[in-house]
This record gives structure tokens, sequence and C-alpha cells, in this order.
């Protein structure tokens, strides 16, 4: 007969073992093949921002909420600079990016357990801006800058996204508002308010730009681009500012923005979003 002690000592290295295998195949690198788009699937590359004004985790999951109902997208999250390859994107049908340029971020690397904190790499380098640049124009790879990729810090960023940045203010409720009725984008949608988010501004710098919403900071009151689209080349790119904190995500009319909008700049079809 097996003690009760006994038998809760071995369940316990039993677990022990299966949560262990599962941290080693959780954090597995993969490998360049298993990377690559495989057949009949819809490769989404999404890099998020993940420092000491971000919570990565929680854009990540709210973008995979999204898409949760697409059993053929596949989302690759890179949450760290260190873990970028343009290699990633040269199959992706849609690039996602939420990811700042400021010196002084302090990103998660890719070990879970550690006794410092290093500085982040600087995502918004040339070569990966000119690598999106071919992809987006010379393929037709959609690309959608979220929030604080408006901060990249990059004159040949802006020139390409069709717009300037303008900083937020403080975090306070957002009032979206003035929806372009004639962008399939953002048609049919009523205003909506995002409880607490940063209100990231732009000015719209291409004639070709098409502005999809407006927004209102309800404590200052400032009134603000909030996300606009354009053609660049073979490609289509939707910039969507709100999207700081989690109350976005959890924003019904928000996350049917970006759904649509990703199908749009993967010039798919845009079937109806499961709301459910």
């Amino acid at each position: 007969m097996i003690m009760p002690s006994v038998r809760k000592s071995n369940m316990l290295k039993t677990a022990g073992a299966i949560a262990a295998s599962t941290v080693v195949s959780k954090n597995t690198v993969a490998s360049a093949a298993e990377l690559k788009k495989q057949p009949g699937e819809t490769k989404i590359v999404a890099v998020i921002g993940h420092d000491a004004w971000h919570n990565g985790v929680a854009w990540e999951l709210g973008i995979r909420r999204v898409f949760a109902s697409k059993p053929g997208f596949r989302i690759i999250a890179v949450r760290s600079s260190s873990a970028w390859s343009n290699d990633l994107i040269e199959d992706a049908d849609l690039l996602i990016a939420s990811k700042a340029s400021v010196p002084d971020h302090i990103e998660l690397g890719s070990d879970l357990i550690a006794d410092t904190v290093e500085a982040g790499e600087n995502f918004w380098s040339d070569a990966t801006i000119d690598a999106i640049i071919r992809n987006v124009r010379g393929r037709g790879m959609g690309f959608m800058p979220l929030h604080c990729s408006a901060w990249a810090r990059s004159p040949k960023m802006f020139d390409f996204i069709g717009v300037e940045p303008i900083m937020h203010n403080q975090v306070q409720p957002l009032w979206v508002h003035n929806l372009n009725k004639e962008h399939p984008v953002t048609s049919g949608m009523d205003n909506f308010m995002i409880n607490l988010d940063e209100q990231f501004a732009v000015v719209v710098k291409s004639q070709y730009t098409d502005t999809l919403f407006e927004t209102t900071a309800m404590h200052d009151k400032r009134e603000a681009v909030g996300a606009w689209s354009l053609e660049n080349g073979k490609g289509r790119i939707v910039g969507l500012l709100p999207g700081h904190t989690a109350d976005a995500y959890n924003t019904v009319e928000y996350r049917e923005i970006l759904w649509r909008a990703a199908h749009w700049a993967m010039k798919k079809e845009i079937d109806v979003f499961p709301k459910g």
C-alpha cells in the first residue's frame, strides 16, 4: 500500500517533470524552417513592445484574441528586439508592430530567470525599416503600425507610413468618433469610448492617406487623428493609435477595427467580426 505522503510526493515529482518539459517546450526558439509560412496558412508577424512603459503581455493576448476564431491565421509574436530577424517577414502576409523607439527602454530578454536588467535594442533600425518597405511595396505585405510605433523616430518610416507623430499627454478616457463611413475598415461603425488610453496623434503628410477616425481626449479636450490608411506600392498600411492599455483591447469596437484593418491590409475579404 502506498502511503499518502509517498503518493503525494510522487504526484509532485510527476507534476514537476511535466511542468519542466512544458517550460522547455514553450521557450525553445523555433527553427527557421518552423517559422516559414506553411501551406494554406496566413502568416502574421506581431512585434510586441514589452518595456518599462508598455504591457506587451496584454497587447499580445489582445491581438491573439481578435483572431482566435481564424484557425488558418498563424500569429508569430516577437517579444524582444533581440529576437527579431528581417527574414521573418520575407513570406509574411501581415506585419503588426506596436513598438516605440526610445533609447532607455528596458525589454524582457529571452531569459526567464535573471539577476540583472539590460537595456533593450532599437527595433527601428534602417535595415529593418528597409526590409519592411521592400516587403510592403515590392511584395504586397500588409503593415499595421499600432500605438507607439508612431514614435519610431525615423523620417524614413514617417515618409513611408504617411504621417508625422505628435506625443501623447496623460492617460485618460478616449472618445473615438468621426469614423470614416466610406472606408471598409470603419464603414457602418458608430462612435465609442475607450475607458483609459494614451492619445498619440499624427499629422497626415500624404495626399493619398485616408483618415479612418478621430479621437478626443476627455480630460484635456485635445482633438486628434486616431487612425489612417494608405496604399503604398503593392501593399496596404493601416495605422491605429489607440492601444496603450488593455482597455483598448477589451473594447469590442476597437477589436472589430483591428479585425477589419488586418483583412483590408492583406487584401482579404472582410469576414463578419465574431463579437461573442
